[in-house]
Parts: C-alpha cells; structure tokens; sequence
C-alpha cells in the first residue's frame, strides 16, 4: 500500500513463538522512549516511558480487543505518538500483523483498511463522526475488520458506526502516562462507556480535594498500578515517580454503581456557566446529532458575567445548510438550558493534532469573530421587533 508500512508478516511457528515467549517473559524496566503526550489543551510534553510499559500495553490491550496471531492491525495515527507505537506492541504480543497507513483521511480510510486485509482498526473519537459524515458507498462493508479501539467516541455515534461500517466500537482510559486501566470487551462494551478496571490497576474518582466521591458523582479520574513498570516514569526533566503512585488524569468521570466508568470531560475543558458545570463533550455530542453537522467542537469564551459562555465551532455536512437557530432548538431538546450553545461559528476545518484530537486550546485563543452568531443579540432583536 503506498504510504504505509506492513510489518509482523511472521510465519505461522514464529508467530506462536512470539506470543508464547510474550506470555512468560516477565516485564522488566530498560531503556526508556520519549513519546509526546497529545497536547490538545496545550504544549505537548515529553513522557519517559519504560521498554516494560509497551509490554503491558501489548497484554492489555490484545486482551481487551481478543486479538490473536490471525489478526492484521491497521492504525494511521503517527509513530511519534504513543497510540501507534502500542498498536505495533498489540501485534508483538499475540504474533499478529501490523499495517502502518498514512496520514487519517475520511475519504480513503476504508480502502487502505481493506487494502491492508485488516481485522481490527485503532480510531480516536473525532475520527468517527467523519467518517460518518462520508456518502455511503459500497467501501463502507468492502473489509474485513469488525473491531475497533475508539477512545471518547461519542454514545450516539456506536450503533450506526456498527451497522453503516461493520465495526465494534471498544472504548477505555489510557494515557502515554499510564496504561489501559479501564476498557472492556468488544462482547462487553456499552456505548458512552469506558469500561470497567481492568486487573492489575485501580481508579477512583476524586473531588478538588483528592477525597473519593461517591458513585454517579462526576469528579476526577485518579489511576494507580499493581504491575511494575505499567506506567511511566514522569515527564521528561521531572522528578521521577514511583511507578505504584497515584496519578491525576485530568479527565473528569462518573462511576456507576456496577463498576462501570463513563467519560465527562477533561477538566480543562469544562465550562462554567452561571454556576453550572457543563461539558464540552456532552454539549458536542448533542450537536453532532444534528443532520446538518459534520464535525463540532464546543469550548468556553469569556462572558460578560465574569465566567464562560458555551461556544461551538461546526463544520457543515457536505451537500447541507445550517440554520443556527435550528439547531440551537435542537440542542435545547438534548441538553439543559444552561448548556445551549450562545455562539456558533461553521469552518471549513476544525484545527486538530497530528493523532486527529480537536486543539481547544486554539479554539479557545480564537474566541468570537466578525463571523460568529449570537444567540443573545439574535434573541435582543426578536425582542425589539
């Protein structure tokens, strides 16, 4: 395939060779590698990350996906990046193939992954509604994959992702810092769901004060490990961190009564509203249900009462018009009051990272423009008429 890289074409004896010795080595720390973490709410950071971590990485995640030597991965996230350097530790793992694509493209993903014969695909949650966002077209089922490991996808978007693509969505918590603490199964998995905690690790969910909350209270995720050398050592020119230590994830969750995680948020991304706490990821994923919306991103700007008002930027479907004030009603039927977008803004693009994650941060330094529509100046001039 032009622009990708094929590797982990073993024979049958090496393949189960490989799994069988990944199966009884016991992780050991070496060398550390220096991926950058995704940088989305700011700079990106270098991560020291023991040789072990990638072999817990491979373990955990070959479990959680049931991948066997006769599997073939396809990932078109950049190498740099711990996401795609994990995928080629899955294939190690369990002897499978591993195809490395060029950069994501929602127009020819589907014919790279049939071109790579794959059976499983590594997505990122903004990943999915573009491709959906796509005309249907016989690519959409010309594959052979059925699973795929899709962090922060949107509930809405599982089961037509399922019945348009053929493809299970399986959610969890990971992190370059950390490792899959929280997943499930492709049998398991609950849309909007990350999972429950997988062996060998702990979580909880913690308020401002790192005091545990109770379950379904919203809070932060903090993650510890039982597995020497699962998690990273720190952040280059840090102090180095014991690797059993509790680690702050920056991602605001509630945990159910059964166990179960759901994603919120991530804490820098929230917005305050006239005393309430709404998440960008809720109001976006309401947005998203919109027919006229292709891509959305939502993030805070500055109120004229001192603390934010929800903005989203939106790239429009192909072929369609938005209506701002449609789709404000729209919103008003799947969020609160509080949470409705004041403004809007369509763009050609929304500004995204090398891994495909929406940069708030850009967003956020952007604000409101000449272009953008305001609820309240909208609803000033009905008044006035």
């Amino acid at each position: 395939m032009p622009g990708s890289t094929r590797c982990g074409a073993l024979s049958p004896a090496a393949r189960a060779n490989s799994a069988a010795s990944s199966a009884r080595a016991t992780p050991r720390c070496r060398r550390s590698h220096r991926p950058t973490n995704a940088g989305t709410t700011g700079a990106s950071r270098g991560v020291r990350c023991p040789q072990a971590q990638f072999v817990w990485w491979g373990r955990n995640v070959a479990d959680s996906l049931r991948l066997t030597s006769d599997d073939v991965l396809f990932t078109c996230l950049p190498l740099f990046h711990t996401n795609a350097l994990n995928t080629l530790a899955h294939a190690m793992t369990v002897g499978a193939g591993c195809v490395v694509g060029g950069r994501f493209s929602a127009t020819r993903h589907w014919a790279q992954v049939a071109q790579a014969g794959a059976t499983a695909v590594y997505l990122l949650g903004a990943m999915v509604p573009m491709l959906l966002a796509q005309p249907p077209g016989p690519q959409d089922r010309a594959h052979r994959a059925w699973r795929g490991l899709s962090p922060a996808t949107p509930a809405a978007a599982w089961e037509p992702f399922r019945e348009r693509f053929g493809i299970r969505l399986v959610d969890g918590f990971g992190s370059t810092e950390t490792n899959l603490v929280i997943g499930s199964t492709p049998e398991e998995a609950r849309p909007g769901y990350l999972g429950t905690v997988r062996a060998g690790f702990s979580a909880q969910v913690v308020d401002e004060g790192l005091a545990p909350v109770a379950d379904g209270t919203p809070g932060e995720l903090v993650v510890r490990s039982h597995r020497e050398h699962a998690f990273s050592t720190g952040y280059v020119n840090d102090p180095v961190q014991p690797s059993d230590s509790w680690r702050r994830t920056g991602d605001r969750v509630i945990r159910e009564p059964d166990g179960w995680f759901r994603f919120v948020d991530r804490i820098k991304d929230v917005i305050r509203r006239r005393g309430e706490n709404i998440s960008s990821f809720e109001v976006e994923s309401a947005v998203r249900t919109h027919p006229a919306v292709a891509e959305a991103a939502a993030f805070p700007v500055s109120s004229e009462l001192a603390e934010d008002e929800v903005m989203v930027a939106i790239v429009v479907r192909p072929g369609t018009d938005l209506d701002p004030e449609d789709l404000t009603r729209h919103c008003a039927l799947e969020l609160p009051a509080f949470a409705v977008p004041r403004y809007i803004e369509t763009v050609p693009s929304l500004p995204l990272t090398e891994t495909g994650k929406v940069r708030k941060a850009a967003l956020r330094e952007r604000g409101v423009t000449a272009g953008t529509w305001d609820r309240a100046r909208t609803a000033g001039r009905a008044a006035q008429a």
